[in-house]
């Protein structure tokens, strides 16, 4: 297996900004969970990270075979399943007994805004998890959020209220147009 340093000269520049918000965010977190794996580049980041175990989810059955391929070649923990994002909290949340990183990037591929159930996701960790103290991070704001960040934010903090939110900005687009919002701890 390469070396972290030889996986990240090989990204590109948003993938090395994404990669390095990850790590500034993983902390004590050995789970990472992910809600739409598309061809499997943030479970492959998660890897080089050193997260143990990896689960994620997707309703396209092609990126799901194809993120399953990219992690054939490493010796972890992880299972990808071809599943809407909402089935796949419900079952898998209350099997995690530590702290997670959450990274929720459920959406249809075709840029539509109808189907995006990043709601519906938030409720789930709210009832579903064992422990409401996860790492959440939420990407495409300004793609399918940017109207909705403080309802957002009022969902989070009704999961716990203790969640500090920051925002993460891999695309340069400034600082009034962040990418991803982080909940933490």
């Amino acid at each position: 297996m390469k070396s972290e340093s030889e996986y990240i000269q090989e990204l590109c520049p948003i993938n090395t900004r994404a990669y390095n918000l990850f790590k500034e965010y993983k902390k004590e977190c050995s789970v990472f969970i992910e809600c739409g794996c598309h061809i499997g580049q943030t479970c492959e980041k998660a890897v080089f990270l050193g997260y143990e175990k990896i689960y994620s989810c997707d309703i396209y059955e092609d990126l799901v075979e194809q993120t399953k391929d990219r992690l054939k070649k490493y010796d972890i923990q992880h299972d990808i399943k071809h599943q809407n994002s909402e089935n796949f909290l419900k079952e898998l949340l209350p099997t995690i007994n530590s702290k997670a990183t959450i990274w929720l990037d459920a959406h249809p591929i075709d840029g539509q805004q109808t189907g995006i159930p990043l709601f519906k996701e938030l409720d789930i960790i709210k009832e579903k998890s064992l422990h409401n103290n996860h790492s959440i991070l939420i990407d495409d704001l300004q793609i399918f959020f940017s109207n909705q960040i403080e309802e957002i934010k009022d969902k989070i903090k009704s999961i716990n209220p203790n969640y500090k939110i920051n925002f993460g900005y891999v695309h340069n687009r400034g600082l009034n147009n962040p990418d991803i919002l982080i909940a933490d701890l």
